[in-house]
């Protein structure tokens, strides 16, 4: 069933790059991180007729008879109809057992050869433990062929010692990946934007075609719903998924929030926890993408009180614009702003903590200061373990 469900996976999912820069470096640079406060202003074929039986009428006069003929018509033509897929239904998505152990200390880091690297004590000490999770081609590469090999986008977080992860864009539906062990990946489902709910009891994963919802272990015993199944409907491009609540103890009213865009513009649509059926919530404001093509949209974590985070990036400044996990209304007094250039944004658990890549560089403002440090360059994107 998971076979016939993942391949049906169609989805659009968003890349990584960063600037050519290449080697280590520590130390620290002063960026200074501004608080701004704005208001945010069928049609169906019959079937072949079928001829009728039909009898010449006998001639009439005084001597002759005519003889009666019948034609026997031609059978119907019949197709059976492959069985569709339901819009929802059971999902397995199992999470093997791993070998990797993370602290809130640790972050992983996508480098510019396109591997993914767990670095241990990076937010404690200038010479983290770095060690290997997945090895993947270069990305820069000049490879001759499209599109080119596949790049980490997502990294979900660490499940029973497995590192589970998400990358694109073949198929384009996306792949989530689990690594159990040192530079041993491989994947485990189609999908993409692979999501832990807070509480880590939950992995979600949504697409175009597709959400799923299953418990993050080795069972993965969950749900799926269809997406865009409505023709008459505009397209609904599934770009980043996160969860309502970032509570820390088990919550049933957590669920999934997705960010997407359709003809419209760009939405947030509050995902139902028992049935998955997403409904557009709050309209952001932004043009859909072929209008506005320089801007990009992701989920950068929650606030300092759960509130849901959208990095809004255009060439010339990036907005953190904050949601109320509730009512996903706009919360204008708690936006912050990085550069334009500024990607691979995260926010840390106490919600005000900051991550993010300039330049190939990766940087760390902890709470409450002032200057950022730099942790490395050469890097394309990271995640707080």
């Amino acid at each position: 069933a998971l076979a016939a469900v993942t391949a049906a996976a169609l989805a659009l999912t968003t890349g990584c790059g960063a600037d050519d820069e290449t080697g280590s470096d520590t130390g620290s640079i002063t960026t200074v991180v501004t608080t701004v406060v704005t208001t945010v202003a069928d049609t169906t074929v019959p079937d072949d007729p079928i001829a009728p039986t039909s009898s010449d009428s006998p001639a009439t006069g005084a001597e002759t008879t005519a003889p009666t003929t019948t034609t026997t018509p031609a059978p119907p033509t019949t197709t059976t109809a492959e069985p569709a897929m339901p819009a929802t239904g059971a999902f397995e998505l199992p999470i093997p057992t791993g070998t990797f152990e993370t602290s809130p200390d640790d972050l992983f880091v996508l480098v510019r050869s396109g591997d993914l690297e767990l670095w241990s004590g990076a937010l404690a000490s200038a010479t983290p433990l770095r060690t290997l999770v997945a090895d993947y081609p270069d990305p820069f590469a000049v490879s001759g062929q499209e599109p080119g090999p596949n790049v980490i986008d997502h990294v979900a977080g660490e499940v029973g010692g497995s590192v589970v992860f998400g990358d694109c864009c073949e198929p384009i539906s996306g792949n989530v990946l689990a690594a159990t062990d040192v530079g041993d990946a491989a994947p485990i489902a189609g999908g993409s934007t692979p999501s832990l709910s807070p509480t880590g009891d939950l992995l979600g994963t949504a697409n175009g075609n597709l959400i799923s919802q299953t418990t993050a272990d080795s069972t993965g015993a969950g749900l799926y719903r269809q997406l865009n199944q409505h023709p008459q409907q505009s397209y609904l491009n599934v770009v980043d998924l996160t969860w309502s609540s970032n509570a820390t103890t088990a919550a049933d009213d957590d669920h999934m929030v997705l960010l997407a865009w359709d003809d419209d513009g760009w939405w947030l649509y509050d995902v139902d926890r028992s049935t998955l059926e997403p409904t557009p919530t709050l309209q952001l404001g932004v043009p859909p993408v072929r209008d506005a093509p320089d801007t990009t949209m992701d989920f950068v974590g929650h606030g300092p009180n759960s509130e849901i985070v959208v990095a809004q990036g255009t060439p010339d400044t990036t907005r953190l614009r904050s949601f109320d996990p509730t009512t996903l209304t706009e919360r204008a007094q708690l936006e912050r702003s990085l550069p334009g250039s500024a990607s691979s944004i995260r926010l840390a658990d106490d919600g005000l903590g900051l991550l993010w890549v300039d330049g190939g560089s990766l940087y760390h403002l902890p709470a409450g200061d002032v200057a950022a440090v730099r942790l490395g360059t050469g890097i394309l994107a990271a995640w707080f373990a």
